[in-house]
């Protein structure tokens, strides 16, 4: 789908109120190939990164982390040293995953999310598994204060759904639970 489309119908979506949320993307040639960036802003000021320099990155210094922890083959060198994602993920979205936990984005899971988000519900997009999906659904015009305020997030929460809840509060000028 062509990214004028993907950001028409994302920003048609996002609650506008006294603030304007948008969403960007870049692409670079380089040497290697193909790089990207996708950014939101929320009144020209950048509130959320993905970067697939920085993924790319990230992933090498996630698995140098893990080969100096362990020897064990893969999945099993991330199990010993990730427990936390055991049961929660599979084998191949592992290394995805504990970098999302971190905060770092593959720009096409992000993409995907952008493209995907419009067809789900408002109930579906804030249960979604994807983390995306879920801080997106927090500044959706579908979500009104009532919502809004019945929402409950505790500490375990990412923390790019909580900056995600707060602004939305911020928005509704609701307070956060």
């Amino acid at each position: 789908m062509k990214w004028t489309k993907v950001k028409k119908n994302m920003e048609n979506l996002f609650c506008d109120k006294k603030y304007r949320l948008s969403i960007h993307l870049t692409k670079y040639n380089v040497s290697l190939g193909e790089q990207a960036r996708i950014w939101i802003t929320l009144d020209k000021k950048e509130i959320f990164n993905a970067s697939s320099a920085e993924y790319l990155l990230e992933h090498d210094k996630l698995w140098k982390e893990v080969k100096r922890k362990t020897s064990n083959p893969f999945p099993e060198c991330l199990y010993e040293c990730f427990p936390e994602f055991i049961g929660k993920v599979s084998d191949m979205d592992y290394t995805a995953s504990i970098l999302e936990y971190r905060g770092i984005f593959n720009v096409d899971h992000v993409y995907e999310a952008f493209i995907q988000y419009p067809q789900l519900s408002i109930d579906r997009a804030l249960n979604s598994g994807n983390i995306i999906s879920q801080a997106l659904a927090l500044v959706d015009r579908r979500i009104g204060k009532r919502t809004l305020e019945a929402l409950k997030y505790n500490s375990n929460v990412h923390p790019l759904i909580m900056q995600f809840y707060e602004l939305r509060c911020k928005i509704e000028n609701s307070k956060p639970s």
